[in-house]
């Protein structure tokens, strides 16, 4: 008995090994090895309350690691958006976060062509977005974008804090051979398929409801013209000099990566849900916008634009679903503009 049962174990191990090696993609060269972790390959049941607003979705991430459905031809992607946490907005549809919005006025103003992929990840900060390049896209056959739009500046703020987020791999050993097997293993993306298609059961369920904690008495929103007041960014860059010099570094190296792809670049500032209150914002935005002013590129000056009110933010950092539509419409018509001339 003992022996049969060796027998049939070793028969179902070759057979396991025969499948992987012909339809797996541990040989391919352009396979994510250890990389990507979690952020491809998903499609996860949420349900969220934000406030008093429900919302029941499917998260999805595809193969290649976009938020949303699945690309049958790389070579068609032309724009390609980069953030983190603010740029992917885990907590609200895709349809309602700031990148689906500015797609949905793209496809109800006859630019039905135009579409922007969401490459953001939460929590990275530029040296996320530069081993994005170094890791991801360079695995992408046929991946040759004509902008990388990066929304880009409150994560960078965060010194010390970029290692737990912006690798691409976990730490310790065991973790590496688990994300290694998780990114090139044929049956474990045929498990994931079967299980997404079948259950219906919330994966993540969250509710938050801290508006009167941010929003409270003392609210004021500080836009452009009062945070020029307010901050001086010679001062700030000799108080942060190893935050600016840091920064800078990190614009120079994503843009010749970009470079790379013989792709454009477009930065967009952000703010939090006080505007420009926090003196480490302003000045990586102005950083930012001098950097794009020597190179020539194209900027979204956002925090110029942006008038916050209550309720747009739902924590210091994330939208709701009124701050992301707000902050789409400036993001679109200025895209309109650059990419659509």
């Amino acid at each position: 008995m003992k022996k049969i049962f060796l027998i049939n174990l070793c028969i179902f191990l070759l057979l396991v090994i025969f499948i992987e090696a012909i339809f797996g993609y541990w040989f391919k060269e352009d396979n994510f090895g250890i990389h990507m972790r979690k952020h491809r390959n998903q499609s996860e049941n949420y349900e969220i309350k934000l406030n008093k607003q429900i919302y029941k979705f499917k998260y999805k991430r595809n193969f290649y690691g976009f938020r949303g459905e699945e690309v049958k031809d790389l070579s068609e992607i032309k724009y390609v958006f980069l953030g983190g946490s603010t740029g992917n907005e885990r907590l609200l549809p895709e349809e309602l976060t700031i990148v689906g919005k500015i797609n949905s006025n793209f496809k109800n103003n006859n630019f039905k062509k135009t579409h922007i992929y969401n490459a953001s990840v939460d929590g990275k900060s530029l040296r996320g977005h530069i081993n994005d390049f170094e890791f991801w896209f360079s695995k992408l056959k046929n991946f040759q974008p004509e902008y990388f739009i990066i929304y880009v500046g409150i994560n960078d703020t965060y010194l010390g804090k970029e290692t737990k987020y912006d690798s691409t791999f976990g730490n310790k050993n065991y973790r590496k051979i688990l994300d290694y097997i998780s990114n090139n293993s044929i049956i474990i993306e045929l498990t994931k398929k079967i299980k997404w298609n079948y259950s219906n059961s919330v994966q993540l369920k969250y509710e938050i409801n801290n508006f009167n904690k941010i929003y409270n008495d003392g609210f004021e929103y500080i836009n452009y013209q009062k945070a020029k007041k307010i901050h001086n960014i010679d001062k700030l860059k000799s108080k942060y000099l190893y935050l600016s010099e840091r920064y800078l570094k990190r614009l120079e190296a994503i843009y010749y990566k970009s470079k790379n792809f013989n792709s454009k670049l477009i930065l967009i500032t952000q703010v939090k849900f006080n505007g420009l209150k926090n003196d480490k914002l302003f000045l990586v935005n102005e950083i930012t916008k001098e950097f794009s002013k020597d190179k020539k590129i194209n900027i979204i000056k956002l925090d110029e634009q942006y008038i916050g009110t209550k309720n747009d933010f739902y924590d210091h950092v994330h939208t709701t679903e009124q701050g992301s539509n707000k902050i789409s419409e400036i993001i679109y018509k200025e895209l309109v503009k650059i990419i659509l001339p």
